[in-house]
């Protein structure tokens, strides 16, 4: 589907333009489609079309004839080729620049603290519906500020992330997207957007792809069953997580060598809140809420946690984070009781949930990165 070359230039630049992937047909119907739409789902000033950058993003991916860009073929196989990894969709987005709508200044989307961007592993599949051009707003990027070496591997069970570097407002460059265009970015590439000068909006899709071993960190955005049901049967793999049930507990396996902290033969539990510090539609992280249940029923708290699967308890579901302990703790005794795997096991007649949660856990093929709060974010989201 790429060449050797535009595989390279994606690798060096940080993103790769693919000219004139979507036929003009399909667009004019997804722009029909979106009629039915209002993109009422961010937080932003003002009211819909007043000038600014509104969205439609929560579960828009269930009206199947807006699910047809998500699933297309080419697109997917061109994320697979780029992630090296089977894709999986972690956000389907479109936004509209209203005309007179504002500049985004440059920033980069790698983000501990949200489900869309934190991935050790995903990519933007940016679809124009209009022209970028200099009336409705160029979007710019920076070759190669996507810095890959911020990444390392220090043996712990996440990878960690440097803080980012800021490049240079001469290193924006003009891709010079058009309709039907498709631009593949890298999450840690630095882009920006200009000001819709025109009389029109200004739309796109802004899909993203995470590899299927590298699960957000604050775990998934939960995606309805009628968004499930959208999608063709060989394109429903895309979807990681979705079910109509609510999300209501939060657990917290913390490891210690080869033991793992229980309570009362559980992993501890409590209850769900969306922290609401960063306001944004994409909820999931519930970093906030797990750090609660371990101040209040262990008396610690980790400085980050790394998502490991959703649990369905009581017609509800339970989002399940790990945290691997080291030797720097205070020698304090903690309340509960250190298992290994196999005494969980022996105890509990088998394998139970929390034996395949600390299976998954220990999963090397699965490379997790950092969850912080929301909170933690607003001082220095690579502080941790």
């Amino acid at each position: 589907m790429l060449s050797a070359h535009q595989i390279e230039e994606y690798k060096t630049n940080g993103f790769l333009v693919v000219r004139d992937l979507v036929d003009s047909h399909t667009i004019d119907h997804l722009l029909k489609t979106l009629k039915r739409h209002p993109p009422l789902d961010g937080v932003v000033p003002g009211k819909y079309p007043a000038p600014g950058r509104y969205t439609l993003a929560t579960q828009c991916l269930g009206d199947p004839d807006l699910a047809l860009i998500a699933e297309h073929p080419t697109i997917i196989e061109i994320a697979k080729a780029l992630l090296e990894d089977d894709p999986v969709l972690t956000a389907f987005v479109m936004y509209d620049r209203t005309p007179g709508g504002p500049p985004i200044p440059m920033h980069h989307d790698y983000k501990r603290w949200r489900p869309v961007g934190s991935s050790m592993n995903w990519l933007f599949a940016i679809v124009p519906l209009d022209d970028f051009d200099e009336n409705k707003g160029q979007l710019f990027v920076a070759p190669g500020s996507h810095r890959l070496e911020r990444v390392v591997d220090t043996g712990e069970p996440v990878l960690n992330v440097h803080a980012a570097i800021r490049p240079s407002e001469d290193s924006f460059v003009d891709p010079e997207l058009r309709r039907g265009d498709l631009c593949i970015m890298n999450m840690h590439c630095w882009h920006k957007a200009a000001r819709n000068s025109s009389t029109e909006s200004r739309r796109g899709f802004f899909s993203k792809y995470a590899g299927r071993h590298y699960p957000p960190a604050t775990g998934y955005y939960q995606y309805n069953e009628a968004s499930y049901q959208a999608l063709s049967d060989s394109s429903k793999t895309l979807l990681a997580v979705h079910s109509d049930l609510p999300m209501e507990g939060v657990r917290l396996l913390l490891q210690n060598q080869d033991r793992f902290l229980t309570v009362e033969g559980e992993l501890p539990l409590g209850p769900t809140y969306h922290e609401r510090a960063i306001p944004d539609w994409d909820l999931g992280n519930f970093v906030a809420a797990t750090h609660a249940v371990a101040r209040e029923q262990l008396k610690l708290e980790t400085p980050w946690l790394s998502y490991i699967d959703d649990l369905e308890e009581d017609q509800s579901l339970t989002r399940v984070y790990g945290y691997e302990m080291n030797a720097n703790g205070f020698p304090v005794p903690h309340q509960g009781e250190w298992l290994t795997v196999d005494d969980i096991r022996d105890r509990n007649n088998g394998d139970t949930d929390m034996t395949k949660a600390i299976q998954k856990w220990l999963d090397p093929t699965i490379r997790r990165g950092k969850a912080v709060t929301q909170a933690q974010a607003r001082v220095d989201q690579f502080a941790y």
